[in-house]
């Protein structure tokens, strides 16, 4: 793999975190449920309270890789943690082990906040996403079902 470095977005960066976004959308078969606009990415993730943290990996000017996650807090555990909504490696990258940095690079970032665990969700029919984070070490909780109200 030709060096890639991995830094936190940036303001400047929406445009750019919205295509690997809309990518790995794509990659995964989205329908036209996707909402999401640059707006909501500037006023969420870059506005005065930011509701997530972004890192980008680059590979000379190029976008290859994205990991977006936010600080979770766990009452049983008594502790913070990370959740990672999306993580995602181009597909000329995938199987380099640019995720698996990625994901080092989320937890070097959470312990800067205390974080003790890492939370996440894979679609049932993403094998390749499955097998992915087992061989990081996580496994499938039964303890939890995800519940989702789509507006509140």
């Amino acid at each position: 793999m030709d060096r890639v470095n991995i830094r936190p977005g940036v303001r400047g960066d929406v445009s750019v975190i919205h295509v690997l976004l809309c990518e790995l959308e794509d990659a995964l078969g989205a329908d036209q449920s996707v909402t999401r606009r640059e707006e909501d990415i500037l006023r969420y993730g870059f506005g005065e309270s930011p509701r997530f943290e972004t890192l980008l990996a680059w590979r000379g000017d190029e976008a290859v890789g994205l990991a977006l996650y936010f600080q979770e807090f766990s009452s049983w555990r008594g502790s913070p943690g990370v959740y990672v909504q999306d993580l995602y490696v181009s597909a000329k990258l995938r199987g380099t082990g640019l995720g698996h940095k990625l994901m080092q690079a989320v937890f070097n970032r959470a312990q800067c906040w205390d974080a003790t665990y890492c939370k996440l969700a894979v679609y049932h029919d993403n094998p390749a996403a499955v097998n992915f984070y087992k061989r990081l070490g996580f496994k499938v909780s039964g303890d939890e079902c995800v519940f989702l109200l789509d507006r509140i």
